[in-house]
């Protein structure tokens, strides 16, 4: 019987170079290649890839079920030899015996009920919201009503996609990808596609500079001294700069943009991206119409009760409002929590790095609806597949976790999470000043 090809975890890290050929990965001390067309047999696409030279069993046991694991013997290369083995923390340890435990008391099944009269509320706020402009689209108080109403629609069909496309909801990943694609494409706009390949990154490694897309916001909002580093490869250095040295005043203006971007952003995915990178052809299409039908529905609202002009403002007020609503929820999940570079990251565990650059928010009825669970953000990075009205009952045993290995875990309210933000913003603006750029 051969033996089996053994690696040392210099070979595995070494693979994270750009000039590395193979991209391996490590699970369970078995090391797996993922380079070559790997990324167009995942239906996570490049996600996988974000795991190059790590142990990648934290991140592959919360987003893959067990059937997974036969699968994955097609990429399978040798193991991590013997004198390497790294044992896992005693933190991931005890994280593994709580799931367990979770599962067994069945809070990983979601609640049907519940989501079905939270897919009924969201509807009912857009036929408010379109229902308002039939009736008083004549007037202008009625026309900022109902723009105001459909963004708040839009917010809460984006925490609901983010439900349904993390597979909380049902068994089938298919059923919640479609539900996906209606909440989300056709209801708020914004593709499944693109939506995963961003957020699951983002879930991979948080808060990583150059990996997780979500603090790459430059040149408009720097959110670490490694952010600053990206000033030299800008051709308007000034602006830029400007930009960066008043983000703490600029910093609500800007999220009034992000819905707009977002949108365009999916466009852009959904024409530019290989078919080759979408889970089938078929997909794809259903990708492209969906987000069809969605700026079919919104124009012709806008432009069949209202006059160009009114229906201009009505567009700008609800992609403004909206914009502020989802992104104010996103940065406080994240924005102002430290950030590593990709050295740092590599030493610390994945359950860890969930936590430490995570912020969750105090629990009460509004917080709750506003944010679409998302307030509990440590709970729902460490098991995304958690349905979002089981949170609170899992959170006081994650604190005691977390208290019990010293792992920083940080909540507050609602409104200290904003100052948080803000005071982030404030250093590096300041340290934004006092850097000269070639």
């Amino acid at each position: 019987m051969p033996s089996v090809p053994t690696f040392t975890w210099s070979q595995v890290e070494a693979s994270n170079s750009d000039l590395s050929k193979d991209k391996l990965i490590v699970i369970n001390d078995k090391v797996y290649s993922i380079g070559g067309d790997f990324v167009y047999w995942h239906p996570g696409g490049k996600v996988a890839l974000s795991q190059t030279g790590r142990d990648a069993t934290g991140a592959f046991d919360q987003f893959h079920s067990e059937s997974v694991q036969e699968v994955l013997s097609d990429f399978y290369l040798g193991d991590i030899a013997p004198t390497e083995r790294r044992e896992a923390s005693s933190f991931r340890k005890d994280i593994e015996k709580l799931q367990n435990e979770f599962q067994k008391a069945g809070l990983f099944e979601a609640s049907k009920i519940y989501y079905f009269f939270k897919v009924l509320f969201n509807i009912s706020l857009w036929a408010a919201a379109v229902s308002i402009l039939h009736i008083f689209g004549h007037n202008t108080y009625g026309v900022l009503i109902s723009a105001s109403i459909l963004a708040i629609f839009w917010q809460q069909c984006g925490w609901l996609a983010h439900d349904f496309l993390h597979h909380q909801v049902f068994k089938n990943r298919t059923l919640n990808n479609y539900m996906g694609i209606f909440v989300g494409n056709i209801c708020q706009g914004f593709s499944v596609s693109w939506w995963k390949n961003k957020h699951c990154t983002h879930h991979s490694m948080p808060n990583v500079h150059l990996i997780d897309t979500d603090i790459d916001t430059m040149p408009f909002l720097a959110w670490s001294e490694h952010a600053l580093e990206f000033f030299n490869d800008l051709t308007d250095k000034q602006a830029a700069k400007f930009l960066v040295s008043y983000q703490p005043i600029l910093y609500f203006p800007i999220l009034t943009l992000a819905r707009l971007s977002w949108a365009f952003a999916s466009i852009i995915y959904c024409i530019t991206t290989p078919s080759t990178l979408f889970e089938t052809s078929i997909f794809l299409f259903v990708e492209r119409f969906s987000l069809l039908m969605h700026w079919g529905w919104y124009l012709f609202i806008s432009f069949y009760y209202l006059s160009p002009m009114m229906a201009i403002v009505y567009i700008f007020v609800s992609q403004a409002i909206c914009g502020f609503l989802l992104a104010i929820v996103f940065s406080i999940n994240h924005n102002g929590m430290p950030i590593l570079d990709t050295k740092e990251a590599s030493k610390v565990d994945f359950y860890e790095m969930q936590v430490m650059t995570g912020r969750d928010v105090t629990s009460n009825i509004f917080n709750d609806w506003f944010t679409g669970g998302l307030n509990y953000q440590i709970e729902h990075h460490i098991w995304p597949t958690l349905p979002r009205h089981n949170f609170h009952l899992v959170t006081e045993k994650v604190q005691s976790l977390c208290k019990k290995h010293n792992v920083p875990y940080h909540s507050t309210s609602l409104v200290n999470g904003v100052n948080e933000i803000i005071q982030r913003l404030d250093k590096i603006s300041k340290l934004a000043k006092k850097t000269k750029f070639q």
